[in-house]
């Protein structure tokens, strides 16, 4: 999603701006609106801007009387503030053509443009669609395209796959010199038009999904970073197909092997745990309890499915190098966290890259389906299924009212 910061007192031209955007076809672009210096510059340290539009007589406060030079004042505040994330282009407006004279010179020596604001002139509004367009073409092209989620898979089939089948109107991209094949897709939402970016690890395991959630956080700025796919559970906690929301994730091979004063061997656990935020944590567990969603997710699928009801679960997750095929590691991981109830192998790699992701951080979660119970009966049979119902139910919580998109 394309953003547009106008910064006006005047209701009227940022509604204007608005206006002729969407009235020009302009897909995928918010228009949001402040009224003072001290707003604008609160924005442009939370949110990424594509154009800034600053009218030239600018209050700096709410209350304040606005200052012929007040947006002068806030462009060259944000050039000096390295909290700002500065956008793309820069505009200059106003309806008074005292200051065009007075005033376009510097404007213009500051690299910007001054438009001429009249409501019945084309003059402004061709110049300003023009800009916008060109910013819109600049991020589809490379490292500013921006996507509100991001969806990462360790594996193209079955876990990308049933990605794809999400009803998103998918279309495949490419970057240049970037060997992973991107796939942009939107969800329609009452409030808003959600934008999305999936692609899959190149391998299973934590280094490569580390590797691509940083790239895709750095590339798109997602505000919701997702691991989808399939993992395993633990038995008599939960049933095959059965959702798992990690909180919190970890490495459960983090530690120190060492030796008893027998000579025997010893692993000492050091696992550090990362939490779900808390709202989309509570978010999950809403969702996951509502029973429209389950029978809707359980009902669409048409293939042989579990014999048991579809259930979400929010819960422990630990993460590690290897494929569980084995009862007896599985209880030992167990004895980490006796509440955990899934074992796969990126959600902490996942979590930890939104961390260490520069401000405004992506918010990482894992939703993955149980599709085995890590024991030595393991196999495939429930692997297409797990996950569908992982995909499916992030699917029900972007589409949520509930979940928030702005910082």
């Amino acid at each position: 999603m394309m953003k547009v910061l106008v910064v006006d007192d005047e209701y009227n031209k940022a509604q204007m701006v608005s206006a002729v955007l969407s009235g020009d076809g302009i897909l995928g672009v918010a228009v949001e609106h402040v009224t003072t210096a001290q707003a604008a510059r609160q924005a442009l340290r939370t949110s990424d801007f594509d154009v800034l539009i600053i009218d030239l007589n600018l209050p700096e406060v709410i209350g304040a009387k606005p200052s012929e030079r007040g947006g002068l004042a806030l462009f060259d505040m944000i050039g000096l503030d390295e909290q700002v994330l500065l956008p793309s282009d820069v505009l200059f407006i106003t309806a008074r053509e005292d200051l065009i004279g007075e005033i376009g010179d510097e404007v213009a020596s500051r690299g910007a443009q001054l438009l001429e604001y009249r409501e019945n002139s084309e003059h402004w509004k061709k110049i300003l669609v023009g800009r916008v367009r060109y910013a819109q073409q600049r991020r589809t092209r490379g490292r500013e395209s921006q996507a509100d989620v991001a969806i990462i898979t360790a594996l193209n089939r079955p876990e990308l796959t049933a990605v794809l089948r999400l009803p998103y109107s998918w279309t495949p991209h490419r970057l240049p010199r970037d060997p992973t094949p991107y796939h942009f897709g939107r969800v329609p939402r009452p409030d808003r038009e959600v934008t999305v970016v999936a692609a899959h690890a190149q391998r299973k395991g934590m280094p490569s999904s580390a590797a691509l959630a940083a790239r895709l956080a750095i590339l798109y700025r997602p505000r919701y970073l997702l691991m989808l796919g399939i993992c395993a559970g633990m038995a008599g906690k939960v049933g095959l197909g059965d959702v798992i929301v990690g909180d919190p994730a970890w490495d459960w091979g983090s530690g120190k092997s060492g030796q008893r004063t027998d000579g025997s061997s010893v692993f000492q656990v050091a696992p550090h745990q990362r939490p779900l935020d808390t709202y989309v944590s509570q978010l999950a567990q809403t969702i996951g309890c509502d029973l429209s969603v389950l029978h809707s997710i359980s009902d669409n699928w048409t293939s042989r499915k579990p014999s048991t009801s579809l259930f979400v679960h929010v819960g422990p997750m630990a993460s590690g190098a290897r494929v569980i095929a084995d009862e007896a590691v599985a209880v030992a991981i167990a004895e980490q966290h006796r509440e955990v109830i899934a074992i796969e192998m990126e959600a902490y790699a996942v979590m930890a890259a939104a961390e260490y992701s520069a401000d405004p951080k992506p918010i990482a979660l894992a939703i993955k389906s149980v599709c085995d119970y890590a024991d030595s009966a393991k196999n495939d049979d429930w692997q297409d299924y797990a996950a569908y119902t992982s995909a499916a139910f992030a699917d029900h919580l972007l589409r949520s009212p509930d979940l928030r998109f702005e910082a």
